[in-house]
C-alpha cells in the first residue's frame, strides 16, 4: 500500500512517499516533484529486495544474529543453559534466514520435526524459546508481527506421576555411582530425598550447606519463597566426601566455577545403564513425593515438603496417601 502527500513550506512544494508492505517496516521518503516520487512507488512495489533494503533493522537481520543479541541483553529467564539448547535447535533451521522471512510454516515445521520422543510439554518448550525471541524482534528490531503468536500450544498432561520403583532405584543409584561425573550420585540422592526442583539443587552453594543442623538453604524457588531442605545422613556422608570452597556452586562447571554443571550426558547415560525409560530428572521429585504418600505422609506434610502453595497442586498424589491408608485399615481393622 502507497501513498504521495504533497507538501507545500516556505521552501517550496515537495512529494513525501509512505509505502506499506506486510513484514516490512514503512518506507517513507521525499521528492521534489511528483514524477519522480511516482516512479519511486512504482519501482520498489514491483520489488521485494528493494523493500528490504529500505526497511528497518529486522529487514537485514538473522535469525542467529538476533539469537545472540537476545541471549546477550534480552533474555531474562532461570536457566540459560536450557534456552541456548532450545536455541541452538533452531539456528540450525532457521539460522541464516532474514527475519522478516520466516513464517509462521517455518515454525510449525520445525515443531513438527523435533524427536517424537519428546512430550508435549518439552515441544511447548521449543515453541516458547522462539515465541520470546521474535517477541524481543518485535520490541527491539520493528518486527512488525511475532509468527509464533498464531500457533497454539499443546494440550499437556500435568497430571502425570512417574516415581521410581524399589529396583529401578537400585539399578539407578548403581549407575550413578559409576558415572564419570562424580557428583551425579550425590545430586540425584538430594533430588529424591528433599523433593527439590533440578534449578534449586544446581544453584546451591557449599555455604547454603549446615553440616551441624543437616539442611540446605534455598534462597530462590519457584512460588519465589526461600526454604530449608532437611538434608539426610546418607546425603551429609556424600557431601562430606568432596572439598568444600565456600561460596562456590556445588555442582559447577569443571570450566566456569560460577556456572553449572550440564550434567544431561551423564544422566542419560545413566538411565541407560540402569534399563529405566520414560523417566525424566523431574520425576525425581515426583518419587519423593510418592514415597511420602505410600509411607503415611498427609497432603499437607508433602505440600510443605515440595514447596507446593496450593494444595490442589499436591492432590495429585492423593491416591497413594489412600492406598496407604486402605492398607493400614485393612491391617489393623481387618480382622473385626
Amino acid at each position: 500500500m502507497s501513498s504521495i502527500q504533497k507538501i507545500t513550506n516556505i521552501k517550496g512544494v515537495s512529494y513525501r512517499v509512505y509505502i506499506r508492505s506486510k513484514g516490512i517496516k514503512s518506507i517513507t521518503k521525499t521528492f521534489p516533484s511528483k514524477r519522480l516520487a511516482s516512479q519511486f512507488v512504482l519501482k520498489i512495489e514491483g520489488d521485494r529486495q528493494l523493500q528490504l533494503a529500505f526497511g528497518g533493522k529486522s529487514s537485514k537481520t538473522t535469525f542467529d544474529e538476533l539469537s545472540v543479541d537476545y541471549l546477550l541483553k534480552g533474555f531474562k529467564g532461570k536457566s540459560l543453559i536450557d534456552q541456548k539448547s532450545r536455541l541452538n535447535y533452531w539456528n540450525q533451521l532457521l539460522g541464516s534466514k532474514q527475519l522478516l522471512y520466516v513464517t509462521k510454516s517455518d515454525i510449525v515445521n520445525g515443531l513438527h520435526n523435533l524427536p517424537d520422543t519428546l512430550t508435549n510439554a518439552t515441544i511447548n518448550r521449543y515453541k516458547a524459546a522462539i515465541s520470546v525471541v521474535f517477541a524481543y524482534a518485535c520490541r527491539e528490531y520493528d518486527l512488525p508481527e511475532n509468527p509464533v503468536s498464531q500457533i497454539p500450544s499443546l494440550p499437556e498432561n500435568n497430571e502425570r506421576i512417574r516415581f521410581l520403583s524399589e529396583a529401578e532405584r537400585t539399578r539407578l543409584f548403581s549407575s550413578c555411582r559409576a558415572s564419570h561425573w562424580d557428583k551425579l550420585y550425590l545430586l540425584v540422592l538430594l533430588a529424591i530425598t528433599t523433593g527439590a526442583r533440578k534449578g534449586e539443587l544446581t544453584k546451591l552453594r557449599w555455604n547454603d550447606v549446615d553440616f551441624e543442623r543437616k539442611t540446605a538453604y534455598v534462597a530462590t524457588t519457584k512460588n519465589g519463597q526461600p526454604k530449608v531442605l532437611p538434608l539426610t545422613d546418607s546425603v551429609i556422608k556424600e557431601l562430606q566426601l568432596f572439598d568444600t570452597k565456600d561460596s562456590s556452586l556445588i555442582f559447577a562447571s569443571k570450566i566456569k566455577e560460577e556456572v553449572a554443571y550440564c550434567f544431561t550426558k551423564p544422566w542419560k547415560k545413566a538411565l541407560e545403564d540402569a534399563e529405566i525409560k520414560d523417566f525424566r530428572f523431574h520425576d525425581l521429585r515426583h518419587s519423593c513425593a510418592s514415597y511420602l504418600a505410600q509411607s503415611g505422609a498427609s497432603l499437607l506434610e508433602i505440600a510443605d515438603v515440595l514447596g507446593h502453595k496450593q494444595i490442589s497442586v499436591t492432590k495429585r498424589y492423593a491416591h497413594l496417601c489412600i492406598e496407604h491408608k486402605s492398607s493400614l485399615i485393612n491391617r489393623v481393622m481387618g480382622g473385626i
